[in-house]
Formats: C-alpha cells, structure tokens, sequence
C-alpha cells in the first residue's frame, strides 16, 4: 500500500466491554456455585477472548491515492480493499440498531461497522454498495470524494 493520505481506527468497544465482563460473569458464577473449573477452560477461554480481540478489536479505515481499504484488528485480517477508480459516488448515511456491529450483509449491501451509527455508503461502479462504519463522516468524504471527481 502506498503512504496513507487517511487513516480512521476505531476501537470495537462492544467486544472489549462484553467479552471480558462475560467471561468474568460466567467464569465467576460457576466458581462460586462451586462447580470446578479444569484448569484447561481457566486457560483456554482468556486466550479465545485475547484473540477474538486481536482479529475483531477494532476498524482501521485507510485510503491512498489509488484505493479505499479496511481492516479489523491489530493482524491486518479480515481485509477488504476497492480501487478509488471502481466507486462511483460516496454519502454520509447512518446505520440502525437493528443492523447492529461488525461484519453484516444487510438490504442496502454489506455494512462494516466497530461502533456508533454514522456511516459513509460507497456506491460502486458495478452496482454494489458498501457502507462503511466511522466517527466521522464528513472527514472521510473530504477526503474521498476529490479524489472520486477527478477520475
């Protein structure tokens, strides 16, 4: 990838809010209703959540001259990467609540989103629409949309 003219990270604080109180939460109550834990589960589970964390932790959003790319978590995987040249038009939009987080095939095509409502809907040359998650929108498309106009 060529030098970043823009980057967006955002941390996917549902996942780091919700899996460490539920493993607590559960680990906590079987402990208590004294039901012995193997120490295989004491470990195993901690790590499940470490690296559900390190693929899902967070949307990194980048763009540079030639192509829009994003990314979950801190390996750099799950990717996606579209061409600059292949979006035909580019809007802020929002998500709802029923559309929730993550990774989702919805009506209005996938959606990418680690947190919040706000979105940019990327409308491509071949008909699909992608809607990517972010805090802020209008800097995104600042960003995005000369460079869309001077294709």
């Amino acid at each position: 990838m060529e030098h970043p003219v823009y980057v967006e990270k955002q941390w996917f604080r549902f996942l780091w809010i919700f899996m460490p109180l539920m493993t607590l939460f559960s680990m906590g109550t079987q402990i208590m209703a004294g039901v012995p834990l193997a120490a295989w589960v004491m470990l195993s589970v901690p790590i499940i959540n470490a690296l559900v964390l390190l693929v899902l932790g967070c949307l990194t959003i980048r763009m540079d001259a030639s192509h829009l790319t994003w990314s979950f978590g801190w390996l750099g995987w799950p990717v996606w990467k579209v061409a600059l040249a292949d979006i035909q038009f580019a809007e802020s939009t929002s998500t709802t609540f029923l559309e929730g987080l993550g990774i989702k095939k919805t009506a209005e095509g996938m959606l990418y989103n680690a947190t919040g409502k706000l979105a940019v809907r990327l409308k491509l040359h071949n008909g699909k629409m992608i809607r990517l998650g972010t805090q802020d929108p209008q800097r995104l498309l600042s960003y995005l949309t000369p460079r869309l106009n001077a294709r």
